[in-house]
């Protein structure tokens, strides 16, 4: 992939990080309502705007302009990247790198999706963009290399940070910027020869793309490009946590268990300890619900299925739940989007929906090691939806681009 260094716009106030704010897509009507009290300045304000009388797209953009003309925001005198590091309270770092990254014509086999998306609606984001012409937000990208990424970052990410920002969780985020040319330019070749995986980002990215295409961006300008944390596929810092599924139909148990090696009966009365138990059983396991049988722990047949099914080699759960468990009740990848499956990340919230009868099955999936997710998606393969979430979620307003910025 291509990457370029840019004069990051940032906060000039006293504590800028506390003007930070979770990615526009978590921002809820009552928690938009909280943050914008918190602070005319809050950067929610540009990515939920919620204007008395004007269009919400001119009001992000005459907020911005007015915030750079009163200094509020500045952008930096020369372009840089930005190390950008995440502690969490465990003492786990995951390490990233702000940069832009090429999205424009002839770039496509640079990024690729790593699981099937469900559809959004992409104008609002886009006619965002063309109304502001800021990139807001970076997406998160991982990226295929052999561990050099990381190590750049753990120097550059040791001292020096120009903001710190602690979400409600606990998490530290914490911002550095590297301006030496020499420097940029490891970065550069660092990544040059490399692919990169979209963890999470695949709309945003899509309409950053869109946006190149339609106004004709020629390479090398912020327009034809991407913000984007870029993190290593190695870092010891990155985690998959799962979302969970519930099935808004009835299915055949009998079915299902033809693929099932052993079963084991769950014991506990508690989501977290159920998806606990599913976490420390022989690979691949699963936990399944269905119909009167009670929670079990199944352990799956990873050489059943069809010879095409994605990251075979990995025998991830997820890929096995939909392409053998869940075709052997004749659902498809298209009931993975369609309302047949519901997704759940809090493993409590799908048991009580299913202890409840709300749900006629439910299934709980483990955490994904980097290393089974490099294997999987290693070939192309795209897994599908909903397969991976990569917490703790990035948080926006740290630093950011404008498209007439002066790239290097």
């Amino acid at each position: 992939m291509k990457i370029y260094a840019f004069p990051g716009i940032r906060y000039r106030t006293a504590e800028p990080g506390s003007l930070a704010a979770p990615p526009f897509d978590q921002i809820g009507e009552r928690l938009r309502i909280q943050l914008h009290a918190a602070s005319p300045h809050h950067f929610s304000h540009l990515t939920r705007p919620a204007p008395d009388s004007e269009d919400a797209h001119q009001h992000a953009r005459r907020l911005h302009e007015e915030w750079l003309a009163s200094g509020v925001v500045a952008a930096d005198p020369t372009p840089a990247v930005y190390p950008y590091a995440i502690e969490e309270r465990s003492g786990n770092r995951r390490l990233g790198l702000i940069a832009l990254v090429g999205v424009g014509p002839g770039s496509e086999a640079d990024l690729r999706p790593h699981e099937h998306t469900v559809d959004k609606p992409l104008a609002d984001r886009l006619a965002l963009l063309e109304a502001t012409a800021v990139d807001l937000e970076p997406v998160f990208y991982l990226a295929e290399d052999d561990g050099s990424l990381e190590a750049l970052l753990q120097a550059d990410a040791a001292s020096g940070e120009l903001v710190e920002h602690r979400d409600p969780h606990g998490n530290r985020h914490r911002l550095y910027r590297v301006d030496d040319p020499a420097r940029i330019e490891r970065y550069r070749s660092t990544l040059a020869e490399r692919t990169a995986a979209i963890a999470d980002g695949h709309h945003r990215t899509k309409v950053a793309q869109m946006f190149a295409r339609k106004h004709s961006v020629p390479e090398g300008r912020a327009g034809s490009a991407k913000m984007a944390v870029i993190t290593s596929i190695t870092s010891r810092g990155l985690q998959i946590d799962p979302i969970h599924r519930g099935i808004t139909r009835e299915l055949d148990p009998e079915l299902l268990r033809q693929h099932v090696v052993s079963a084991t009966p769950f014991e506990g009365d508690d989501g977290a300890a159920f998806a606990a138990a599913v976490d420390a059983a022989q690979p691949p396991s699963l936990g399944a619900w269905i119909g009167d049988r009670g929670p079990e722990i199944w352990r799956l047949d990873p050489s059943a299925g069809p010879s095409d099914m994605p990251g075979r080699e990995a025998a991830l759960p997820a890929v096995l739940l939909q392409y053998q468990l869940l075709a052997a009740c004749g659902l498809t990848l298209a009931n993975a989007s369609d309302g047949t499956l519901v997704y759940r990340s809090d493993p409590d919230e799908l048991w009580q929906e299913r202890r409840g009868g709300e749900l006629p099955a439910a299934f709980f999936l483990p955490t994904m090691s980097p290393e089974a997710f490099a294997l999987a998606t290693s070939g192309g393969d795209v897994l599908p939806p909903k397969s991976t979430r990569f917490l703790p979620k990035q948080v926006s307003g740290l630093v950011w681009c404008s498209h007439d910025a002066e790239l290097a």
